[in-house]
């Protein structure tokens, strides 16, 4: 009989649990599209937990804050495409392919998940949040590409921030209008191009077979 307790009890942690980690996606998900719409700064969090169809007071058993729910947004929506791109490029020897098939996979993104795409141009190229994820990963490519002899830039801080600003600008171009055919390589190329390699190389390399992006749920 204690063993039938025991596992009953188990069985509705097991419940509780899964239904807390249901809750909280929601209100993640409802967050991530209300700020994709309207911008970050732009969405109260009775908004948020409007949109998840939830009590406002069920907000406070998961975030303490809205700084912190955007920090779990970034984390779910950008942290996860980041891994993603460092388990797909860790392999490659050439650092001038690591970089471009990290941008062409992200100006992809955007277009298979325009809330995702939105979501990262309403942050904008200076928010602390896509630095503090993104601007490492982006200042070690360069940095790698310099020390291979492969790019020449004459300061990788500028170069990060360059990237960054073209990146946005590439993902509101490509939600907002319609882009040219292969947009994710003409980027790539263009990338390429500011970091000092030859046009028709960055051609070549831009157009390489570009592997799948495997998320880890």
């Amino acid at each position: 009989m204690g063993t039938e307790t025991k596992a009953t009890g188990a069985a509705t942690v097991g419940r509780q649990q899964r239904r807390r980690e249901q809750t909280r996606a929601r209100l993640i998900e409802a967050a991530k599209t209300l700020m994709a719409e309207r911008g970050v700064e732009s969405v109260g969090i009775s908004e948020i937990t409007d949109a998840a169809d939830l009590g406002a007071g069920t907000f406070y058993n998961y975030f303490q804050s809205r700084d912190e729910i955007v920090e779990a947004v970034a984390e779910a929506s950008i942290e996860s495409v980041g891994a993603a791109l460092d388990r797909m490029t860790a392999d490659m020897e050439d650092p001038a392919e690591v970089f471009a098939s990290s941008l062409r996979h992200l100006v992809l993104r955007a277009t298979s998940d325009p809330v995702w795409g939105w979501f990262i141009v309403r942050m904008g190229a200076a928010h602390p949040t896509l630095i503090a994820i993104l601007g490492p990963r982006a200042a070690r490519d360069l940095r790698r590409g310099v020390d291979a002899g492969r790019f020449t830039i004459p300061n990788t801080d500028i170069a990060t921030s360059c990237t960054f600003g073209s990146l946005i600008s590439a993902l509101h171009l490509v939600l907002s209008t319609e882009p040219p055919a292969e947009t994710d390589q003409l980027f790539a190329r263009t990338m390429l191009a500011m970091v000092g390699i030859d046009a028709q190389e960055a051609k070549e390399i831009a157009a390489r077979p570009l592997p799948a992006l495997r998320l880890e749920p």
